[in-house]
């Protein structure tokens, strides 16, 4: 956005240079892209006038006709060669004599042309610099003063500052809200808007009638009606005010509504009164099947979630992005109403989007635009209607808003500022400041009751007002260092964060690879692999392979692992925190689908990579039993134990006798396994893949106790092995289960070390060993105490599992 410096200083008036105001806008967090003259290149340009054309010379090219014109600036007469077709006795228009020059380095001189000597050039808009309009010459007011230099009169002595404003600050895409950041950054007071309608005739409720049919979208709309209107060029000063800001001048009525919205920051439109049926507007949704011709002539389908400004019997215009072509100010027009209204953002953004329709209007509606305003904004525009275009006010404006909305007051707490970031202004500041942004301030009490103005959407809560507060007040006096003392934590991480980066940096640390898949996936590959059901499917996916939210880790990973296998990459061992979508719950509220935070991982391949100090292991389901216990440990859970799944349940992509179920407390939090052969077939994996997944959301209902620090121990340990020989179909998890429920005294550690099955033990029996340590932090253990220890638990798995003592 292109804004005078000139136009600025009209609302703000202050001394600073346009460098100054562009490092201080840039210090407050707006961004200024460049400054430049308002007309590079050009001088010696001044005001003359056509007296006569002398003779043709002949066309040069088709359709232009060189013609000897005599010129006047007043004081001299020159004898001018132009081809122009508006070039008519008595024009008043921008001269080049020679010695003057143009934009782009070009230097007038006398010169001969078709035999004729050209003492200078009349100019177009595009010779000028001053616009994109080359088919003719400038055509000037007839009072516009003779010999006058052009850059002076037509404004062009002066500095234009382009800003790029963030999405958040629609309060800044105005002069007067650049003037406001101006005035609040340098103390100089701004300005009040004069305005000052001069009204007469009938009231404007007798000439039109407004109604809001669905005020969700459109909370505010006011109208102005003008009667006596001679449609014509605007004035020189307000047309050029525009090219400056990238407008191009279309007649005086529709260049006032261009120049409030760049004064104001307010959209407008105006109708052509007579061209609306049954002079009446009708806000609402479209119907189905409508359509309408907008401005740039073309005929566009209308969908029911588009907002529509109707007449009594169609759609004449896309609420808050274009006007119709059926509406539309003409030279014929002699009466307006004039649209200032507040849509819903949202609406606006969609409907741009949907339509293709890009507006200055719209690009602010989808920002958000000021309720407050919208009155004011239409006044303005009345009020330079009446004055550019000799019209006449009609009495009243027609304002609906059927349900005003309430201004926020935040409490600001001088405290707050200095702990945020370490420093504080004055009391007094702080007040001048956010009285300068336009908010007011109720000086009363610890904390200053703050109402923001309804320009300021951004603004919500009291945090925002300390950076407000803050970026006028200097970042530069912020100190380098936090003040000394116990400095409290601004940020906690929310418990799930904490548990996620915990559980990375853990498996990370352990050599696995972290990758990370989409959450919608292909509902083929979720039937190959038998978790088709109760899945999640997209209203509008990208693609048929993205249209599924995914229920499992799994299908990606698999995916994964596919890819890395099929181009010869044999060893992956990859892992993925993310979340995974299943039917709606109850305790879901108004989400649509349940979401939970899953860690997966997969394996196939070598455990660790070839080394020559190592023999090479494949891994198998215990290195994804392991990565699950490493993913529950750097949660913090703790007591979980491996449950083979019961007949028929678990998840259909992994083999029934090579997968278990991961219990805490009796809760399944988790399960590890072998991807099933059909499974592999199906997706095309040609090597043993072996997975674990992992609830974090579940984990979080067992939290870990709050570690506790304990002395190395100061006495001996005793060691003691224990090998039983059982029937193969026990687990060694439930043995070492019974040990330790039985609460032995002195036992520190149980470590499984041996498992052995084969001729020595007998068919249908496996050899299991562990290895046992007894120390007590108080004094040494001795012979016996162990040996009753040890026999304790010999009795106990004897009895209960049946259990051969092999060796101890």
């Amino acid at each position: 956005m292109k804004i005078s410096t000139r136009w600025l200083r009209e609302f703000a008036e202050t001394d600073r240079s346009p460098a100054e105001l562009k490092s201080l806008l840039v210090n407050a967090g707006i961004e200024v892209a460049s400054t430049a003259p308002a007309a590079p290149g050009l001088a010696g340009a001044v005001v003359a006038e056509i007296e006569a054309i002398e003779r043709d010379l002949g066309t040069s090219r088709p359709g232009h006709l060189n013609r000897l014109c005599r010129v006047t600036t007043g004081e001299r007469r020159y004898a001018v060669v132009c081809g122009a077709p508006n070039v008519r006795p008595g024009l008043r228009t921008a001269l080049a004599p020679p010695g003057a020059h143009l934009p782009g380095g070009r230097h007038i001189e006398r010169a001969m042309i078709r035999g004729a000597a050209s003492e200078g050039m009349l100019c177009s808009e595009r010779e000028l610099g001053i616009g994109e309009d080359g088919s003719g010459i400038v055509e000037l007011p007839a009072d516009a003063p003779l010999g006058a230099d052009l850059v002076a009169y037509l404004g062009l002595d002066d500095t234009l500052i382009e800003v790029e404003v963030t999405p958040n600050r629609a309060d800044a895409l105005s002069v007067r809200g650049l003037a406001r950041e101006i005035s609040a950054l340098t103390s100089v007071a701004l300005r009040p808007l004069a305005v000052d309608v001069r009204e007469g005739g009938a009231d404007a409720s007798a000439l039109a009638a407004v109604e809001i049919l669905d005020a969700d979208l459109c909370p505010r709309y006011a109208a102005r009606v003008v009667t006596g209107l001679a449609v014509g060029p605007s004035p020189p000063w307000l047309a050029q005010r525009l090219r400056a800001a990238g407008v191009r001048p279309i007649n005086n009525l529709v260049d006032v509504t261009n120049y409030v919205l760049w004064e104001l920051g307010q959209p407008l439109h105006a109708f052509d009164l007579d061209t609306l049926r049954g002079r009446r507007i009708v806000v609402r949704r479209a119907r189905p099947g409508e359509r309408l011709t907008t401005l740039d002539d073309r005929d566009r389908a209308l969908s029911p979630d588009m907002l529509m400004i109707c007449d009594a019997e169609r759609p004449v215009a896309v609420g808050g992005v274009m006007g119709g072509a059926d509406t539309e100010v003409t030279p014929r027009t002699t009466s307006v109403l004039l649209e200032s209204a507040c849509f819903h953002p949202g609406s606006i953004r969609r409907t741009a989007r949907a339509l293709g329709l890009h507006t200055e209007a719209a690009y602010r509606f989808e920002r958000g635009t000021d309720v407050e305003s919208v009155v004011v904004a239409a006044d303005r525009a009345a009020q330079l209607m009446a004055d550019l275009a000799g019209g006449r006010v009609a009495r009243g404006a027609i304002d609906r808003y059927p349900v005003p909305a309430a201004r926020p007051r935040i409490a600001l707490r001088p405290e707050r500022i200095q702990r945020l970031i370490g420093a504080c202004p004055p009391r007094a500041e702080i007040i001048r400041i956010l009285r300068a942004l336009g908010f007011e301030v109720a000086d009363a009490g610890s904390a200053l009751a703050v109402t923001v103005p309804g320009f300021r959407r951004d603004t919500s809560q009291e945090d925002d007002l300390v950076e407000e507060v803050v970026r006028i007040w200097g970042y530069d006096k912020i100190p380098a260092t936090l003040n000394p003392g116990n400095q409290q934590s601004v940020v906690r991480r929310p418990a799930g964060l904490r548990t996620a980066r915990a559980v990375r940096q853990a498996l990370t640390s352990s050599g696995l690879t972290e990758v990370v898949t989409y959450s919608f996936v292909d509902p083929d590959r979720l039937k190959q692999m038998g978790c088709a059901d109760a899945v999640i499917t997209l209203q509008n996916p990208q693609s048929r392979e993205r249209s599924v939210l995914r229920p499992a880790l799994a299908p990606g990973l698999l995916e994964v692992v596919g890819t890395n296998l099929s181009r010869q990459i044999a060893d992956v061992r990859i892992f993925e925190v993310g979340h995974v979508f299943g039917p709606h719950r109850p305790e879901d509220g108004d989400h649509p689908a349940h979401e939970e935070l899953w860690a997966g991982i997969a394996l196939t391949g070598l455990r660790i990579a070839r080394a020559w100090h190592t023999l090479p292991a494949a891994a198998d389901v215990y290195d994804a039993k392991g990565g699950a216990l490493l993913v529950l440990g750097a949660a913090g859970v703790s007591g979980v134990a491996a449950r083979p799944f019961p007949p028929g349940t678990g998840p259909a992509y992994l083999e029934p006798d090579r997968a278990a179920a991961l219990e805490v407390a009796g809760q399944q939090i988790g399960w590890f396994g072998e991807v099933s052969a059909a499974v592999r077939d199906a997706l095309d994996l040609p090597h043993p893949v072996f997975l674990a997944e992992v609830s974090l959301s579940a984990c979080a209902e067992h939290p870990a106790p709050t570690p506790a620090a304990r002395p190395l121990p100061r006495f001996p340990a005793v060691q003691r092995d224990l090998a039983i020989v059982v029937d193969s179909g026990i687990a060694a998890g439930a043995v070492e289960a019974a040990i330790r429920a039985m609460d032995v005294p002195n036992l520190t550690r149980l470590a499984l070390f041996d498992v052995y099955q084969g001729s020595q033990v007998g068919t249908g029996r496996r050899s299991l060993a562990w290895s046992l340590t007894f120390q007590n932090p108080q004094r040494t253990l001795t012979d016996q105490e162990v040996n009753e220890h040890h026999a304790r638990i010999v009795e106990e798995i004897s009895r209960r599992f049946g259990a051969e003592i092999r060796g101890t």
